[in-house]
């Protein structure tokens, strides 16, 4: 057997879904943001839901972010909307964040929560999910995709005919406000050896220029996104990080048919398990080995597993100033992961891990053969 192999089926599958129900005691988390889809978990409630709801809101102020919207979707469906069950994420200055959620989690006696991801930012998904850990609490995750993302395909065909050499002029930020990194996602194991970096390619090179500005990594990692319908896209993304491709290229990040050979869906998270293990083994022995959740939604859930397993990952997020109005419009397809308690699933998963691993001697290759997940 690989050593992936068991652990991946021990990852639970994306379920389809058109209603979420709330029992009581149970706990949306859901986030005020200006995107179609944040308002999907409270329209997929079950009418006269019992369960409570803690809603995040965004500082610095945008006047996009929709908080009365979602207020008045969620009492439409009995869940109480309460000024204690509001809490505020500064995105670049998140370090209050989690002792705030963790105390109305205990407040609420919440029993199980439904961590709603699709307008949440990157670095919160990974905090929501490491306080659900830390209180052992079962978690499904809920994701909505939209119907369209920005930019659309016409602007990227314009941009590459063009030649243009500021390609991230078509991105959906407005900039990079910096690289953050937070107590719950450091780790000093390894100081002092080389670092190994691994990101995702997005629609913005700046976001790993500006990691690479920050940490100085000696080798780098590049994980292309493959969309499930949009399929341009991952076309798009490497043509955007093409000088990257090109400066870090060598064996860590293979080329094949002008593609980049290192792919994980960006909806289903476990292929993205996949790849971010085999990087792992593969250098996690000579190397301080760093992870930017720079890629999807769901890929920041893989990012999350990573770390929970491996506690000497370290993680930097380089997070956007601001966003375009091009960034999404819709609601498509919505979707559940239900992991159970996270602790125990977690703790689960790394019984498993140390048994697979405990006597391999020495990892030989540098480079996995593959690193498509299967």
């Amino acid at each position: 057997m690989k050593h992936s192999d068991s652990i991946l089926k021990l990852l639970p599958p994306l379920e389809a879904i058109k209603t979420i129900s709330l029992k009581q005691n149970d706990v949306l988390i859901t986030v005020a943001g200006f995107e179609a889809r944040h308002l999907a978990a409270a329209k997929c409630l079950t009418k006269k839901a019992n369960g409570e709801a803690i809603i995040l809101t965004y500082k610095p102020y945008d006047g996009r972010n929709d908080f009365d919207e979602l207020a008045c979707e969620l009492r439409l469906k009995g869940i109480r909307v309460r000024e204690v069950n509001i809490v505020k994420y500064d995105r670049f200055k998140p370090n209050f964040f989690t002792e705030n959620l963790k105390r109305n989690l205990i407040r609420l006696r919440g029993r199980r929560v439904v961590l709603d991801v699709s307008a949440m930012s990157k670095l919160a998904i990974l905090l929501c999910l490491d306080v659900c850990r830390e209180l052992n609490l079962p978690v499904t995750v809920h994701y909505a995709e939209a119907v369209s993302y920005g930019p659309p395909r016409e602007a990227y065909e314009k941009a590459k005919a063009e030649r243009s050499i500021n390609r991230p002029s078509i991105q959906i930020y407005t900039g990079v406000q910096g690289v953050l990194r937070v107590p719950r996602f450091s780790s000093v194991a390894m100081q002092g050896q080389p670092t190994a970096a691994i990101a995702f390619m997005s629609f913005n090179e700046e976001l790993i220029q500006a990691l690479l500005n920050s940490v100085y990594p000696s080798r780098l990692f590049l994980i292309n996104g493959k969309p499930p319908q949009l399929k341009w896209r991952e076309e798009a993304t490497a043509w955007i990080h093409e000088s990257l491709l090109k400066e870090w290229l060598d064996v860590d990040n293979p080329i094949i048919d002008g593609l980049p050979a290192r792919t994980a869906s960006t909806l289903d998270y476990r292929e993205s398990v996949a790849v971010l293990r085999n990087l792992y083994w593969n250098l996690a022995i000579d190397h301080r080995v760093l992870l930017a959740p720079t890629g999807s939604k769901m890929q920041t859930i893989s990012c999350f597993l990573i770390a929970a397993l491996h506690p000497d990952v370290h993680i930097e997020y380089p997070t956007p100033e601001g966003f375009l109005d091009l960034y999404s419009e819709g609601v498509g397809n919505q979707w559940i992961v239900n992991f159970g308690p996270l602790e125990t699933y977690i703790l689960e998963l790394k019984k498993l891990e140390k048994s697979e691993r405990l006597d391999v001697p020495q990892i030989v290759e540098t480079i996995p053969k593959s690193l498509s997940a299967p």
